[in-house]
């Protein structure tokens, strides 16, 4: 395992690499979480490639923006000095929810440096599917948790409260399983960056004349059959943008298929990088 901090768009960002061989590169959750979410559950992956782990601007172990320079825009830029230090042509990424819209929104701005992509959790590649979360997510909650997250949000906003008390409440909707929760890892989460990172989303996510410029890349969703963005929905926001996509369904999970079904992600991980390998 190999630890680093590495300047890109002036910001000193964390980085963590385990095993060696083909890179795969992992874009973390969020907006605003971190990659310790990944781990320790995905490490197994390391005895058949090099896993390239790193903490978004702002996230987690990485530096801060003085200037609160955080957007979707950036994060691109950003993944892109990382492939040009780490010496990579192509890179296969490895997008979790937030971070396979990222990965999406990256391969559309540099389609030749992109290998392969898989996602799991995905959201989309249009707006409908963020906000379809939000809406999805709010309705599955019960009143009383619906009322205690209305109040922990304004709290919030006023600085007087913390993203794990809003976790504390919807957690349990992020699973099939509420059993599973115990073995989510220990993570932070800047609201910050989600704050406003979430408001870019809002303005310029759109990713449907976008096509074209993804139709040589393979690409997989390995989405939770309960997850909020359920695969039936994701054939409306996402797989009819970019029809040959291979949808993968996992049984008996939710949203957060990395800590319910680690097992199930990694073998259709080693299958997909393995086939397509340039």
């Amino acid at each position: 395992m190999e630890e680093n901090f590495i300047k890109l768009r002036g910001l000193n960002i964390f980085t963590r690499t385990i095993g060696d061989g083909e890179p795969l590169v992992f874009l973390h959750g969020g907006p605003g979480g971190e990659h310790r979410y990944f781990l320790p559950h995905l490490e197994e992956l390391s005895k058949d490639f090099k896993l390239v782990f790193y903490d978004q601007r702002g996230c987690g172990r990485s530096e801060e923006s003085t200037d609160k320079a955080y957007s979707i825009q950036e994060e691109i830029e950003t993944l892109e000095e990382l492939r040009t230090h780490l010496g990579i042509e192509k890179l296969n990424l490895v997008g979790e929810s937030w971070g396979s819209m990222l990965a999406l929104s990256y391969a559309c701005a540099y389609p030749t440096h992109v290998n392969k992509l898989f996602l799991t959790a995905a959201v989309g590649a249009v707006l409908d599917g963020y906000l379809g979360f939000e809406q999805e997510l709010l309705s599955r909650l019960s009143d009383k948790d619906k009322s205690d997250l209305e109040k922990v949000m304004e709290r919030l906003r006023n600085e007087e409260a913390t993203v794990e008390e809003v976790f504390s409440i919807i957690d349990p909707y992020y699973v099939f399983s509420v059993e599973s929760l115990h073995k989510k890892s220990v993570t932070k989460a800047n609201n910050e960056v989600n704050m406003i990172v979430g408001e870019d989303i809002k303005k310029h996510y759109d990713l449907s004349n976008e096509s074209r410029k993804l139709e040589h890349i393979p690409i997989v969703v390995a989405q939770g059959e309960n997850d909020i963005i359920t695969p039936d929905k994701l054939q409306e926001v996402l797989i009819k943008y970019l029809p040959h996509t291979k949808l993968e369904i996992i049984k008996e999970c939710g949203h957060w298929s990395v800590i319910e079904k680690p097992t199930v992600l990694m073998d259709l991980i080693k299958r997909f990088f393995s086939e397509y390998i340039s």
